[in-house]
This record gives C-alpha cells, structure tokens and sequence, in this order.
C-alpha cells in the first residue's frame, strides 16, 4: 500500500512541476477564411499535425490548426537533504536527487527544485 501512495505521491508531483514547465500558442497566424495549416514550425522544423518533436530539451506537439504546445524537460535542483545528492539525469536535461548510499534510490522528501524554463 505505501508503493501504490508513493507512486501517486510521485505522480501528482510530476503533473504540478510539468504545467509549470509548459507553454503553447499558434504557431502560424490564421487568417479568418484561410485553411489552417498542416503543421507547425519550431525552431527551424516543420512538424505535421498531430507529431512531437524533442529538441534541447524541449517536447514539442503540434495539433490541428497550428497550436504548438512545448514542455520544458528536466528540473534544477536547488535543495535536498543531507542524506542526498544531486546527480545529472540520464537524459542530460536536468538533474535528479539520489541518496548517497545508493544512487538507484530517489530521495522523495525535503527536494526543492525549479523548472529549467526559468533557469534562461
């Protein structure tokens, strides 16, 4: 029962700290009477109706009409406990809190960290 109320825990959180990571917006202007576009574009590609690009660190979708919708991946972590440690994240876009003794371990308390986004 504590995995299942730990994963939720897990869960929640992610959902908070993405929302805060994400942004979206038009990416073509539509004029009243023209066709919506058949995509997107997104720091030099074109990306079709209904695809994702990753790139820098950044998760891209494009659905119908041109509305691009982009999230931030990877957090900064500004604090954790005594018994953690800061590493690098796998993906190499932020970083993750790991207990010392095993770096398999996340640290699930006392974590402070802030979106990337915010980092520029």
């Amino acid at each position: 029962m504590d995995r299942i109320l730990t994963v939720g825990v897990i869960l929640a959180i992610t959902a908070i700290l993405c929302d805060g990571q994400c942004f979206s917006g038009t990416a073509i202007p539509v004029r009243p009477g023209e066709k919506p576009p058949l995509g997107c574009y997104w720091d030099g590609h074109f990306l079709g109706v209904n695809t994702h690009m990753t790139k820098n660190c950044q998760s891209c979708y494009c659905s119908e009409g041109g509305g691009l919708s982009c999230c931030v991946n990877g957090m900064h972590i500004t604090h954790v406990p005594d018994e953690c440690k800061i590493i690098t994240a796998e993906d190499g876009c932020g970083e993750r809190a790991v207990t010392k003794e095993d770096e398999t371990v996340e640290c699930m308390h006392d974590v402070q960290a802030v979106s990337r986004r915010y980092l520029h």
